[in-house]
C-alpha cells in the first residue's frame, strides 16, 4: 500500500474509488418517501434467515431500510446474466459480441443498461407490492397509499439502481478494480461491525 500510494496515478485511482464508495454509502442512508422505517425494521428483524435477509446483506442494510439504493446492484447483475445468456441464444447478439469488436461490446453494454432500468422498474414494483402487503397485515409500513406515492416509491428505487450501476461503471473506468465487485464488497463489509458487536454481546 505504501508503494502504491507513491505512484501518483494509482493514488488518484484509489482516492477516486474511496470517494465513489463513500457516495454510495451515503445514498444507503437516504430513505424513500412514504415508508415507515421503524415498522419495516421490525418486520425484517423476523426475516433475517430468509431470502430477504440475504438481499439485505447484499445491499449493505439498504434493503431493510427502504433507501434509494435498496435494490443495490441486483438489477445490474441480473441484467448482465440475462444479456450474456441471450448473447448465446440470439445469433444477432452473438455476432455483435464476437465480430464487431469494441463497438459491439459498447452496444452490448448499452443494452445491459436499458435492461437494468427495466429490471429496476420491475423489482421496484415488486418491493412496493411487498410493502403494501405487509402494511395490510398490520405492520403499517406504508404511511400513505395511492397512485402518486406508489409512483414516487417505485421510481426512487429504479433511479437508485440506475445510479448504483453508474457508480460501478465510474469505478471500473477511473478507479481500482471492477466497480460492481467493489460495491458488493463494500456492502458485505459494512455489516461486519454490527455482526462483531452482536457476537461479543452474545459471548458476554
Amino acid at each position: 500500500m505504501r508503494n502504491a500510494w507513491k505512484i501518483v496515478d494509482l493514488r488518484h485511482k484509489i482516492l477516486f474509488t474511496l470517494v465513489i464508495i463513500l457516495l454510495y454509502r451515503l445514498g444507503n442512508a437516504v430513505p424513500v418517501p412514504y415508508v415507515n422505517i421503524d415498522a419495516l425494521n421490525s418486520y425484517f428483524a423476523q426475516m433475517q434467515n430468509t431470502v430477504l435477509g440475504l438481499l439485505n446483506v447484499m445491499s449493505g442494510g439498504a434493503f431493510s431500510n427502504a433507501t434509494i439504493f435498496a435494490l443495490s446492484i441486483q438489477p445490474y447483475i441480473n441484467a448482465s446474466i440475462i444479456i450474456q445468456l441471450l448473447t448465446i441464444a440470439i445469433p444477432a447478439l452473438e455476432r455483435m459480441a464476437k465480430e464487431e469488436g469494441e463497438e459491439g461490446q459498447k452496444k452490448i453494454a448499452r443494452i445491459t443498461r436499458y435492461t437494468t432500468v427495466g429490471l429496476g422498474l420491475l423489482m421496484g414494483w415488486a418491493y412496493y407490492q411487498m410493502l403494501v402487503n405487509y402494511s395490510a397485515s398490520g405492520f403499517s409500513i406504508i404511511t400513505k397509499q395511492g397512485f402518486l406515492p406508489a409512483v414516487v416509491i417505485i421510481l426512487s428505487f429504479t433511479a437508485g439502481s440506475a445510479f448504483v450501476m453508474w457508480l460501478g461503471e465510474q469505478i471500473t473506468e477511473f478507479g481500482i478494480g471492477n466497480g460492481i465487485s467493489m460495491i458488493l464488497f463494500a456492502n458485505i463489509i459494512s455489516g461486519l461491525p454490527s455482526m462483531l458487536f452482536n457476537l461479543m454481546k452474545m459471548a458476554w
